[in-house]
């Protein structure tokens, strides 16, 4: 039997209204050393599973450029070269699994969200109870200060 299960993690970007370009970092500090992933512990039987798409919430309502693009890996330890609102750039190549793109195009009057599939192929397959991931800006992104971002993953399991 199929098991679908969600998880999320949420983060604080800083505290200013700077545009971001395309390619750059959305995170959660402006200094690189303390840029952290966004955790999701997935499986709770050791065996791996497939995520099949995810979710982006974010508290400001503001959907004008709001693309972004989900970066997953297999290690916590993963390094972004810069901090918030700089180009994306991490380490870890060997842990990469793969990326989602998602568009928050639905506004609400308390934030937006959008719903992605991965980039290449239909699902992203991981081995292991955690990943974690980070966000990149796919476009001149003008962002509230102080403004949450949620991600939600879909996974399955068999």
């Amino acid at each position: 039997m199929t098991t679908i299960k969600t998880v999320t993690a949420s983060f604080t970007r800083p505290n200013d209204t700077n545009a971001y370009a395309f390619g750059d970092l959305v995170a959660n500090s402006t200094t690189a050393g303390s840029v952290l992933p966004m955790t999701f512990s997935l499986s709770d039987n050791g065996r791996g599973g497939l995520i099949r798409r995810a979710r982006i919430r974010k508290s400001g309502t503001s959907v004008s450029n709001a693309s972004f693009r989900i970066h997953l890996y297999r290690t916590q330890s993963v390094t972004a070269a810069n901090g918030d609102n700089s180009a994306w750039s991490t380490d870890q190549v060997a842990n990469y699994l793969g990326s989602i793109d998602v568009t928050a195009d639905r506004a609400f009057t308390d934030g937006a969200q959008g719903v992605g599939v991965p980039t290449n192929g239909a699902e992203i397959n991981f081995q292991s109870n955690m990943i974690y991931a980070l966000i990149e800006a796919r476009a001149a992104y003008t962002p509230s200060a102080l403004e949450v971002f949620t991600v939600e993953v879909e996974a399955m399991f068999d």
